[in-house]
């Protein structure tokens, strides 16, 4: 008996050597069961999709009882075996992590394991050359067509682990790229190495659905001034609920002349400061003080004078936060010789920050917003049931509330709008951006996506050094050129 029972142990432990985790495989987690599914495209073992070490988002496993995944790490007891360049997952392959059943029950620490393999019979060996791949007859590259995965997009941004907001948004977008990717121009290594390396930047590492308004006294966008230039009524009245935070009066004693939002706005307009206009929208800092150069003090802006010439009192510009609504109602706003053709309307229509930069791409401007719509509703997306949507609409008898919010409160329309804009949305030298991802021009693919932001075309090429080696680009070409032979 203890023979027969040393031989099925041993016979257990070979099988779990040998057996590859397949999709539909049983897994644990503590005492929870649950399933384990495949969510890339790669090749099969009993036409079922093989498992491997990419496999580690929460959607890739399903507990029976509602059980959840909130974190994982990385796969322990892998095999040597690669498919699609990657390491198949075993039988005896376990996931750290910690996962929690909803509600307020406390989450739970432990490592996911399998309880069966998926696989019916065993085989008797794992090719180390990267069997189970089936022979490629179609003669494309296998990887082209695999499909997104978060380990990919840290790779392409070069950090270890990815932070919790980084994971909120991955986990949101990766469902629509890899349901649209075949149809909207992500169908090819190159094209999907470009692009992650592309909105890797535009979203902040993504981060963010939307641009930042936390811009310095330095801004350089659109209308804003390299010089001091006078305060005029447009200027008064965009910030007219901030001059309190950005002005103050003084008499000739340096006592403060206490002033309404109001009183000031008058007082401006008579006395027509002149001032670089970056330093009332954006966070300015004040001047640095010449006895203490590490301190910061007021600027005088301009001292008014009585009938005798003696000073009454003084307009004086306060340190103060940035001012997000009229700063990008201002930066995005037409001025003379205007190239970006943003299609909006002047500052105080509030078209700048309505418009401003908002999805995976940070499509800007009216225009832009427009054409996407105009798109969208021609083009449809799989699966998207939510019908023609014009996203410049504003919300009636609401200031500021409108359709365009949705391209950075939900994750499908952010993906939906930085595709549209990658497909042709955008051209440099009458190409888009996926043109010159075919011709491997990581240049002209990131002009094609901002060519104003020329201090950004280092940060957009080292995206692609590391996208290039994440999504197997030499591979690609080797296997391209193997099978021209």
């Amino acid at each position: 008996m203890d023979d027969k029972r040393a031989e099925n142990d041993e016979k257990d432990k070979k099988d779990e050597g040998l057996l590859l985790a397949i999709d539909g495989a049983r897994i644990k987690f503590n005492t929870h069961l649950g399933k384990f599914k495949v969510l890339n495209n790669v090749p099969t073992t009993q036409d079922k999709l093989t498992g491997t070490v990419v496999e580690k988002q929460i959607p890739n496993f399903i507990f029976d009882d509602g059980f959840q995944m909130i974190s994982l790490t990385e796969w322990q007891d892998f095999g040597t075996a690669k498919v699609q360049e990657n390491f198949v997952l075993l039988k005896k392959s376990t996931l750290p992590g910690i996962g929690k059943m909803p509600g307020n029950i406390p989450p739970e620490s432990g490592k996911i394991e399998f309880v069966t393999s998926g696989q019916v019979n065993a085989p008797e060996k794992i090719d180390p050359k990267g069997a189970p791949v089936p022979e490629n007859k179609d003669g494309k590259c296998p990887n082209c067509s695999a499909e997104f995965t978060a380990d990919l997009i840290r790779e392409t941004i070069g950090v270890k682990n990815l932070s919790s907001k980084q994971q909120q948004i991955i986990n949101s977008i990766l469902p629509y790229l890899n349901k649209y990717r075949k149809d909207f121009g992500l169908d090819t290594c190159l094209r999907k190495a470009h692009f992650i390396a592309q909105i890797a930047l535009e979203s902040a590492w993504f981060t963010t659905f939307e641009e930042e308004e936390e811009y310095s006294s330095s801004i350089s966008l659109g209308v804003f001034s390299s010089s001091a230039i006078q305060i005029n009524s447009t200027i008064v009245e965009s910030l007219k609920d901030h001059l309190t935070s950005i002005f103050k009066i003084v008499d000739a004693k340096g006592n403060l002349i206490s002033k309404t939002n109001d009183e000031l706005k008058t007082i401006l307009l008579n006395e027509k400061p002149s001032i670089i206009d970056g330093e009332l929208y954006g966070n300015y800092k004040g001047i640095k003080d010449p006895k203490n150069p590490k301190k910061r003090m007021d600027k005088v802006l301009k001292e008014v004078l009585k009938a005798d010439k003696s000073l009454e009192y003084k307009i004086v510009l306060q340190p103060h936060n940035y001012f997000g609504i009229p700063l990008m109602s201002r930066a995005y706003a037409p001025y003379p010789g205007d190239t970006r053709g943003l299609g909006n309307g002047d500052e105080l229509t509030r078209d700048g920050w309505k418009f401003k930069g908002r999805g995976l791409k940070q499509v800007t401007g009216r225009g832009n917003y427009e054409n996407f719509s105009k798109y969208r509703n021609k083009n449809p997306f799989t699966d998207d049931t939510t019908g023609a949507i014009d996203f410049t609409e504003e919300k009636p008898g609401v200031s500021l509330k409108g359709k365009y919010l949705k391209l950075s409160d939900d994750a499908m329309y952010a993906t939906q709008s930085g595709l549209w804009f990658w497909n042709e949305g955008t051209k440099y030298n009458k190409k888009t951006a996926k043109q010159h991802a075919d011709n491997d021009d990581v240049d002209s693919v990131s002009k094609a996506i901002n060519r104003y932001d020329t201090k950004a075309l280092p940060k957009r090429a080292k995206n692609y050094e590391r996208a290039k080696i994440a999504f197997g680009i030499k591979e690609h070409y080797e296997f391209i050129k193997k099978e021209k032979k």
